[in-house]
């Protein structure tokens, strides 16, 4: 098979699991909103069953990114800055979902399959937990520098400034979120 060929289908394998990671995140929000909302065991549960499918989608579309990721280094671009900083920033996705998100939600999941309906005001509170959201803005906010740091290609502390400015980015969206729902919280 022709490697230019070769090169270009990882390329659109990499560029589904990029699709798939933002599919993911999309559900993952959407499911944080919905819980937020949630006062209803029932209304709960269905929300929480978006979680599952991101924690399917999620790991997958990773996995592609990451193996089409690498050899497309190995073969074709060797160890440039803009590829180990989006390394690295994928990486730090899969730990702020996994530490962040999916030790909560696996908590969430059979506490709200144990609760009654209404939700008691404890579990409605951790349905609430502000560093679900602050993970999900930080990560979305990295995955739109990765995306930066692959189309300009820039230099190594170019591309360490977009990781830590996209950090911080999204960082500030959850500071200035919290602020904002505190307030709805007290007005309703």
């Amino acid at each position: 098979m022709d490697t230019t060929l070769v090169y270009h289908l990882v390329l659109f394998l990499h560029i589904l699991g990029a699709f798939g990671l933002i599919a993911a995140l999309t559900f993952e929000a959407i499911g944080l909103r919905g819980l937020r909302r949630a006062t209803q065991r029932e209304d709960a549960l269905m929300w929480l069953g978006l979680s599952r499918t991101v924690q399917r989608l999620a790991p997958a579309s990773l996995g592609v990114i990451l193996v089409t990721g690498l050899y497309m280094t190995a073969t074709s671009w060797g160890a440039r800055g803009w590829i180990l900083v989006a390394l690295a920033g994928l990486v730090a996705v899969a730990v702020i979902g996994g530490l962040l998100t999916g030790v909560r939600m696996a908590r969430l999941g059979p506490a709200v399959g144990r609760a009654s309906s209404p939700l008691s005001n404890e579990l409605r509170s951790a349905l609430r937990d502000p560093t679900l959201l602050t993970s999900i803005r930080v990560r979305l906010a990295l995955v739109i520098g990765i995306a930066f740091l692959m189309s300009v290609k820039p230099s190594l502390a170019i591309s360490l400034v977009v990781v830590v400015l996209a950090a911080a980015i999204g960082l500030f969206a959850s500071l200035v979120g919290a602020g904002r729902n505190e307030l709805h919280t007290e007005a309703g």
